[in-house]
């Protein structure tokens, strides 16, 4: 039987999460798995119960020849087009000239997790057809393999002894000789499957875990709460009872949460020909738990703002998804506890920036932050209970100048301009303050505040990015509000509007995705960078000049998939030969006696 995991005093969802990570690992072999296979053969009317194993989890690695053909791809945009062949001669090596004989190169490795209900049991999946070359490599480490007879070989290793056994086109690796009678009749199918869509990958079938180790993840979890729950200092008691009473339903969330999970994969892909790779984390429901009706915020997804998204930028986002209203409803009691409980955080901070004399003493100023604030409490409130997100951004550093654009939908959007005119009136009492030109323009409906602000020349290099002043400008019109900022805000703002509402009401997919253009930000960085850090920027730039235009990207997106959400993270060619100059390049400079100082 496996211990609980040691507490955590980490975030209370990181514990949960930890503790069913760490669970594969642990107590492999138990006593009653052991018993239950070896036990000794009994009259069929005394013999006991089968014991039921089921798979939890499952591990592949793409096969030898084509992971040799990934680490070369990946050693040529390091500046090492070789790699492959030192992985192979590396191999050879310390083989002694054999190689991985024995071992079929067009398969996938793997490992299958079992458990039958009390403990866990890994099986390393070999695609070994032979063992002979096996045995005989393993003599020439003066490792000797004890045969047990049935095929079932042990081997004792410094740490800890193993058993394999070869059952038709594969071979079988555990800790116990129980397990390796476990083993799948042909695991090719399931290795198969994560193989064909990444080098790497595991998958995890949640609802095959033991109950018993779901509750030791939620006493975990309890714990750290408990842990973590102390009564703050100035916090009223009323206050510590609504922050604890509003901890215990997001408990009660993530146990719903764990019990709607179905299967989690994780996979890894590399791919030469179009010259990228990327990371996907997959997760599916059971039908008819919470979390298959969360997971369908984002199916069929339209917005308003997607002009504001923008993928040749500097870095750009888009997001559109609503909450299906049964959801909401559960969530209800949480949602307005959060509410309130952002409303007096935000109440007593204000009220100790005040004592502390960090905000004006003069009753009007104060009165108008607060006012402000409020405002934008009771625009977060609305946003939250209505359950739809919409919000689309870019920020363009190509060429001279620069802008940021950004929009959202809001239910209200007059409450957002009522506290900014708020907020404004407060500043207005100082002399500095450039002032705001309230209604200065109209665009498709969209009413337009603007205001130009002076960058001092103390700000040395922001002044230098962001020249002697800052255009910033404020939209409002139906249900979004409108932000831009930079010389080429206004004119990219009113396009972007025009752009998305051609476009609205069309579906977007992926409903959810950010982009960040390396190259692009890199050469604006390069421009304003201090003496000491540009050249090496100029070398990671000077790595990258083959590059095709726009294949420098980092791309996260997230999309449903059948039975539930896919969250995928791509870097481009761009990104990893700069990643790859980046490393070479401080390589270089350590041999030289250390990076430039300051980077």
């Amino acid at each position: 039987m496996i211990a609980p995991a040691p507490r955590s005093r980490t975030s209370r969802r990181l514990v949960a999460l930890a503790t069913l990570v760490s669970l594969t690992p642990l107590a492999i072999g138990p006593a009653a798995f052991a018993q239950a296979v070896a036990a000794p053969e009994a009259p069929a009317a005394q013999a006991p119960a089968a014991v039921e194993t089921k798979t939890i989890a499952v591990a592949a690695l793409t096969n030898y020849n084509q992971l040799i053909k990934e680490i070369t791809f990946l050693g040529g945009l390091g500046g090492n087009p070789n790699a492959g062949d030192w992985v192979e001669g590396m191999i050879a090596f310390f083989t002694g000239g054999r190689g991985l004989e024995g071992l079929d190169k067009d398969r996938p490795i793997g490992v299958v997790v079992q458990t039958d209900g009390a403990g866990f049991a890994p099986i390393g999946c070999l695609p070994i057809a032979d063992l002979t070359p096996v045995l005989e490599l393993a003599e020439n480490f003066a490792l000797e393999p004890i045969d047990n007879g049935d095929g079932v070989y042990e081997l004792e290793l410094p740490e800890q002894t193993i058993y394999f056994q070869q059952v038709g086109e594969w071979t079988f690796v555990s800790n116990t000789p129980e397990a390796l009678a476990q083993a799948p009749a042909d695991p090719a199918k399931d290795l198969q499957k994560l193989v064909e869509k990444y080098d790497l990958g595991v998958t995890l079938y949640s609802q095959n875990l033991p109950a018993m180790y779901r509750q030791i993840a939620l006493e975990q979890l309890r714990q750290g709460m408990e842990e973590g729950l102390v009564q703050q200092e100035n916090e009223t008691e009323e206050e510590f009872q609504a922050r604890r009473a509003l901890a215990e339903t997001q408990i009660a969330q993530i146990s719903d949460l764990i019990d709607g999970l179905n299967v989690v994969t994780i996979g890894w892909s590399i791919d030469a020909e179009k010259k990228h790779t990327f990371i996907d984390a997959e997760l599916t429901a059971l039908e008819g738990t919470d979390l298959a009706l969360a997971m369908t915020t984002y199916e069929n997804a339209t917005s308003g703002v997607t002009g504001f998204h923008r993928p040749q930028a500097a870095a750009s986002f888009l997001t559109s998804g609503v909450t299906p209203p049964e959801l909401l409803e559960k969530q209800k009691a949480q949602n307005e506890a959060a509410i309130e409980m952002v409303r007096s955080q935000i109440d007593k901070a204000l009220q100790e920036q005040i004592e502390e004399g960090k905000i004006p003493d003069d009753p009007d100023v104060q009165e108008a932050i607060k006012g402000a604030t409020s405002d934008l409490v009771d625009v977060y409130a609305d946003m939250i209970r209505n359950g739809r997100v919409e919000v689309g951004g870019s920020l363009d550093l190509a060429g001279e100048g620069f802008d940021a654009i950004a929009a959202g939908y809001v239910p209200d959007p007059t409450k957002v301009e009522a506290a900014f005119k708020k907020l404004a009136e407060a500043a207005a009492k100082e002399p500095k303050f450039p002032g705001v030109e309230w209604g200065y323009a109209t665009h498709a409906g969209v009413t337009l505040h603007g205001m130009t602000v002076p960058v001092p020349e103390e700000a040395g290099q922001a002044r230098e990015a962001l020249g002697e002043s800052v255009r910033l400008i404020m939209g409002v019109g139906g249900e979004r509000v409108y932000f831009a900022m930079g010389p080429r805000g206004e004119e990219s703002l009113k396009k972007a509007i025009d752009e998305s509402a051609a476009k609205a009401g069309q579906p977007i997919s992926p409903p959810g995705e950010l982009i960040v253009s390396v190259g692009q930000i890199l050469t604006a960085a390069e421009k304003v960078a201090p003496p000491n850090a540009a050249p090496m920027i100029g070398m990671i730039l000077s790595g990258m000049e083959d590059v095709p235009a726009g294949a420098d990207r980092l791309i996260v997106t997230s999309e449903p998939i059948d039975g539930g959400l896919r969250v995928r993270y791509l870097l481009e060619e761009g990104v990893l030969k700069a990643i790859g100059q980046a490393a070479a390049t401080a390589a270089a400079m350590q041999q030289q006696g250390g990076a430039p100082g300051g980077f």
